[in-house]
């Protein structure tokens, strides 16, 4: 954080830390939020600061207003480069570049992330989405990729990150038709984790980003890093990635010990035993953790 406590003072996102969890919200609600090239810088940003500030433990990402979370790309940038003889494709891939940075920024965050998605989300927009590692999603929005109608394609990972969480038939169906997919489609087919009412998906969001926030210790961000390690290799090499992570959770942090001690003090309390182990009229005193 910037002194004194401040956020940094960005021009298309906003920044929140509080009680754990970083709010990242695309605030250009006047364009539907598109995405440009300072939007990318700033979101580079703000991803880099809550990866390394400690104490944030998990990221929502959203969007400001009502009617769109992201709808893609600013068709001030899309003019520039379609509006000639010919494509800039120089100019395209320059932004492809930058865009597939700041998502791979995101799906690469050390803590959990959420999109909450309280409107329409198409494009780089959708793309973003299923990058997250959960995403909670009002039951008025809808989501797509919708480039295909437009005679373009996925550019900035859809086309592996959909077909991962979805499957290959339901993805392909979904990217070439390039149709919108409602909020109950979409956790019916496993883009979403739950839809609920726009009004009470802040607090739903809250609450769930909570739960993750307050687990103890770094087990989260070595659970996931163990996850996305694992995904596209053997059964072998995933399970060689999760014993690694776990041997490194165990050297670098103090929650494994302080939660098994917690756990002995629990079930001590709960059967009159003592911790140290003795035994008396209860019986000996058992393991208050779970075993690896």
């Amino acid at each position: 954080m910037t002194a004194e406590g401040a956020e940094p003072a960005y021009e298309t996102i906003l920044l929140r830390r509080a009680d754990g969890i970083a709010w990242v919200t695309l605030n250009r609600p006047e364009r539907l939020n598109a995405t440009t090239e300072q939007m990318h810088h700033e979101l580079l940003d703000a991803f880099a600061r809550v990866a390394d500030d400690g104490s944030s433990r998990v990221l929502v990402l959203t969007g400001a207003g009502d009617n769109a979370f992201c709808i893609g790309s600013d068709l001030g940038f899309l003019t520039e480069v379609l509006d000639g003889e010919e494509p800039d494709s120089d100019l395209f891939a320059a932004y492809l570049e930058r865009l597939n940075g700041v998502v791979f920024a995101l799906e690469r965050m050390p803590v959990p992330t959420i999109a909450m998605v309280q409107a329409k989300a198409r494009a780089s927009g959708f793309e973003m989405v299923v990058a997250c590692d959960f995403v909670l999603i009002a039951e008025e929005a809808r989501i797509g990729d919708v480039h295909t109608p437009y005679g373009h394609m996925p550019g900035a990972g859809a086309t592996h990150r959909t077909v991962r969480k979805m499957g290959l038939q339901p993805a392909m169906e979904l990217l070439m038709t390039g149709r919108w997919m409602s909020a109950a489609e979409a956790v019916e087919k496993k883009l979403a984790l739950r839809a609920v009412p726009r009004d009470r998906l802040r607090e739903e969001t809250t609450v769930f980003a909570r739960t993750l926030a307050d687990i103890p210790g770094d087990s989260l961000r070595h659970l996931k890093a163990a996850v996305m390690g694992g995904l596209g290799r053997t059964v072998e090499e995933a399970v060689a990635t999760e014993t690694s992570e776990y041997l490194a959770l165990l050297r670098s942090s103090s929650g494994p010990v302080d939660g098994f001690r917690a756990g002995q003090r629990e079930r001590a309390l709960r059967r009159a035993v003592p911790v140290s182990g003795e035994v008396t009229a209860a019986g000996p005193a058992q393991g208050g953790g779970p075993p690896p």
